[in-house]
């Protein structure tokens, strides 16, 4: 288990760094009632997240048995993968040479629970068929071939993990308040300015590790994880 999250934990650093859902919490953190939205927008990002998650690795699983030969498969699968985060990689260092908008927290309209929630949910949605690090975490977790209970415990632990630091973004807003909104746009400035040069290098890492995995198996029939 300890060499799962060993391979798990830089990927999950990959898929942190998205702005995305911070953008949708500062959103949330700008309106009438900021504290129930924005957890509310973490909570349907959550749980369409994982559920997601468990429709992939039963997609793959039973792609898998499909074919009747797992293992090539599961590592043929990895290197598609590890292709994919080089190619996003290159995109990350391609799109940081191009000025952004910073988020910031501005007074927006009400909005409802229910409305909070769907964002959350919706956005996920949109940005799952470019979530290839979460691909690469679901993958990682097939191949630790564990029962039904360790993987679902596995792919929950991976997904509260991703919610955490958005979370403290929340608690940030709840204990400093008035003075949150500079506090907030320095933390953005900072993450913007690690995430332009960590991202690239978590993806180009993840990418090569889990390609060099799969071309070996393919060719030795041992894994280097």
């Amino acid at each position: 288990m300890s060499g799962l999250f060993t391979i798990l934990i830089p990927i999950l650093l990959t898929d942190v760094i998205n702005p995305v859902l911070s953008a949708a919490v500062i959103f949330a953190l700008g309106s009438t009632k900021p504290f129930r939205n924005a957890i509310l927008i973490l909570i349907g990002w959550l749980i369409t997240y994982f559920v997601s998650g468990i429709l992939l690795a039963i997609g793959l699983d039973r792609l898998i048995d499909l074919l009747k030969n797992p293992r090539p498969i599961d590592f043929v699968i990895e290197i598609v993968i590890g292709i994919l985060l080089l190619w996003v990689g290159f995109r990350v260092v391609r799109g940081n040479e191009r000025p952004g908008k910073k988020p910031e927290i501005e007074q927006t309209e009400s909005i409802s629970g229910l409305a909070a929630f769907w964002i959350g949910a919706s956005i996920n949605l949109i940005g799952m068929p470019f979530a290839i690090p979460y691909f690469a975490a679901i993958d990682q977790i097939l191949k630790a071939d564990l029962n039904t209970f360790g993987a679902v415990s596995v792919l929950l632990i991976y997904n509260l993990l991703y919610i955490a630091p958005f979370s403290l973004v929340i608690v940030i807003r709840a204990v400093y308040r008035g003075e949150s909104d500079a506090l907030l746009t320095k933390i953005n400035s900072w993450m913007e300015k690690i995430g332009a040069v960590l991202m690239p290098l978590l993806l180009f890492g993840v990418g090569i590790a889990l390609l060099a995995d799969g071309i070996v198996f393919l060719s030795t029939g041992s894994s280097l994880f």
